[in-house]
């Protein structure tokens, strides 16, 4: 693992959101839509959160080389990203096989800050997502789902190392889908679909039980466990499978305050 801390300093473009819009089906407004983001309380477009967790694993992979198989991770996204924002990116091991990552805008305010551990998949705990109280917001409610399914092919795995600059061998011959990409399925769902356009994720945690090989279809489903419409917070159970097997679990918190009401 790293020997030390270390600093990257980077900038990011309105292509490179568009790019992962593209990639992972998250075309989320917020992301890539000048208009409607400027009637959010950013008033201009943000980073998706999976880009910046892709660009994270990908600066991991690019200071310390070899193959890194990311075992599980915790990430909370305090501020936005804006393209043209001079970034500091820091990664500092904590531990053997972790690494704690934050990314400074200009300002020197943390927009984003986690921590990757890197070992063997993780095993199943099977459990059901547990679903608290009935509370209700903008037309959403505890206990809803929504799901998608995309299929992963060579292409998208070299179209997102292009963009993110990940060298990590396991991805290199197309063999795995990146997590960067897992993820992006997730995003979309919660992007598009529930709670929907306008949502802004907070918090994430990821668990990876198994790698998911090239080609693949891949489904991500979410699942409403807790709604604080005092606040306009959703927490949220994710699931990420591939031939009827769980590859991913997790758990997303999310602002919705700037989606539109359901119908």
């Amino acid at each position: 693992m790293l020997d030390g801390t270390r600093q990257v300093a980077t900038v990011f473009t309105q292509r490179q959101f568009d790019e992962y819009a593209r990639l992972s089906g998250d075309d989320n407004p917020i992301h890539v839509d000048a208009a409607f983001a400027a009637g959010t309380r950013f008033g201009r477009t943000v980073a998706h959160g999976m880009f910046l967790f892709s660009v994270l694993q990908a600066a991991i992979a690019r200071e310390i080389g070899g193959p890194l198989r990311l075992q599980s991770q915790e990430f909370v996204f305090s501020g936005p990203t804006f393209t043209g924002d001079p970034l500091l990116l820091t990664l500092d091991p904590t531990a053997a096989g972790e690494v704690a990552a934050q990314l400074t805008d200009s300002t020197g305010s943390v927009t984003t800050s986690g921590v990757s551990r890197f070992g063997p998949p993780l095993p199943v705990a099977a459990a059901n997502p547990e679903v608290i109280g009935s509370a209700t917001f903008k037309g959403l409610a505890t206990g809803m789902r929504a799901g998608r399914t995309r299929e992963f092919h060579d292409q998208d795995v070299a179209d997102f190392l292009a963009l993110t600059r990940d060298p990590n061998p396991l991805f290199a011959k197309h063999q795995e889908v990146p997590p960067g990409l897992l993820a992006g399925i997730t995003s979309c769902v919660l992007g598009i679909d529930l709670p929907g356009r306008g949502t802004n994720w907070l918090k994430q945690r990821y668990t990876f039980h198994r790698p998911v090989p090239i080609p693949a279809a891949v489904t991500s489903t979410v699942t409403i466990t807790r709604i604080r419409p005092e606040k306009g917070l959703i927490n949220l159970a994710t699931s990420t499978t591939t031939a009827d097997r769980l590859a991913v679990s997790g758990e997303a918190l999310v602002l919705a305050i700037d989606i539109a009401e359901r119908h």
